[in-house]
Parts: structure tokens; sequence; C-alpha cells
């Protein structure tokens, strides 16, 4: 069993993001609020929207404090850690909002290009919005993932993103805690493959508590 708990989001790291996306956010709604009189600039409400949603996650992703907790655990006893609603929703409903104000924009660089504030600040946003379309289809077929970490009696699993990697225990032959690149948790495989790594940003676990159930459950298994 792994001792103690590593702090490997430093602290002036979260609290310097969550104050620049803070400010960020807070400026936008001033400006929108002052200067925004017709469609362009209302559509900036979004963009709002946007960054506001993204605050919300980066709290939850950042500040929040990860002590060990129970995971949920299916009827054939594998154990599931999920990333929080908070952490993942609103990063889908900015996604959301941040295409909505892509398309008026849009529009808008269509019918009334002059009408455009900012026109290249504008089209880089439409630009952005279009290569992320790719995603939004694999989110809309479900091959876009919440972070998730399962631990069943035959295999591992780790999803998260564009990643959907299932191992068998057999070719498991441990965890550790990663500091970097990303913080988290690496799950070491036998062979030359590609060892998973789970973001601790994502769960609202410590990363020592990925690493014991992981061991845990892969003794479990060569029972």
């Amino acid at each position: 069993m792994v001792t103690g708990t590593a702090r490997l989001i430093p602290r002036w790291y979260a609290v310097t993001v969550v104050t620049v996306l803070t400010l960020f956010t807070l400026g936008l709604a001033a400006a929108t609020a002052a200067f925004a009189d017709d469609l362009a600039g209302r559509s900036m409400w979004g963009l709002v929207a946007c960054a506001a949603l993204v605050l919300v996650a980066a709290v939850s992703s950042l500040l929040r404090p990860r002590r060990r907790r129970e995971p949920e655990v299916t009827a054939d006893g594998t154990r599931v850690f999920r990333a929080p609603a908070l952490t993942v929703w609103p990063l889908v409903l900015g996604w959301f909002a941040l295409l909505a104000t892509a398309a008026v924009w849009g529009w808008v660089a269509l019918t009334d290009f002059d009408a455009l504030e900012s026109p290249g600040f504008s089209i880089v946003a439409i630009v952005g919005a279009l290569a992320s379309l790719p995603d939004l289809v694999r989110l809309l077929t479900g091959r876009l993932h919440r972070w998730t970490l399962e631990l069943g009696p035959e295999a591992v699993t780790y999803r998260g993103y564009r990643t959907d990697a299932t191992v068998p225990w057999k070719d498991v032959k441990g965890a550790a805690v990663q500091e970097r690149g990303p913080a988290g948790v690496r799950i070491d495989l036998r062979g030359g493959g590609t060892d998973p790594v789970v973001p601790i940003t994502a769960f609202d676990v410590p990363a020592e508590q990925l690493v014991d159930e992981i061991v845990r459950a892969r003794k479990g298994a060569r029972r």
C-alpha cells in the first residue's frame, strides 16, 4: 500500500490558472455588457458562458480536495472511478457555447463581414470550431469518453477523451505515481506497449489510492 499523499498539482499552478480564468471571464463579461449592441456583439455572451464554464471545470479539477473515497461497485465486483460531473459537464457545455458563438460569427462573416469587431479573432474561433467537429461526431457516437477507470475481475479499462483501452490483468505488471507529463498514475504493461497514464486532474481521489486499487485488483485476479 502506498503511504502518504503527494501533491502532484502545485498549489501555485492551480491558483494561477483559476485566477487568470476568473479575471478573463470578468473582463470579457464587462466588455460585452458595455459594448455589445448588435448580433455579433451580443453573441459574445456565448464566449462569456464558455469562459465561465471552463472556470467551473478548472476549480473542480485543480482545487477540489482529493481524498480516499469508495468507488462505484458493479454487480460483478468491478470498481469504477469516474471523473466528477463538475469537471466533465462544464467542459462539454462550454464547448457547445463556443460552437454556437462561432456559428453566429460564421453567419455574420458571410452576410456582413464589416460587422465583426475583431475579424482576425473571429476567424480563428470559426476555424477552431470547424476543427473540433470530428470530436463532436465522436461525442455523439459515444467515442469521446468521460474519464473513467474500471478495475474488473479480468481486466483494467481506462477511458478518457479519445482513449479507450482495456488490458487483461495478465499483461499488467503494476502501477506507479507519475509526477508529470501528465501527473497521475502510470499503468505498467508487459512487453513493448505504451503504458496508459490516468491523469489525476480528472479524478477526485489521490493518485496513491488508484495505485493501491490497481495493485490489489491485479493480485486478486491472479488467485
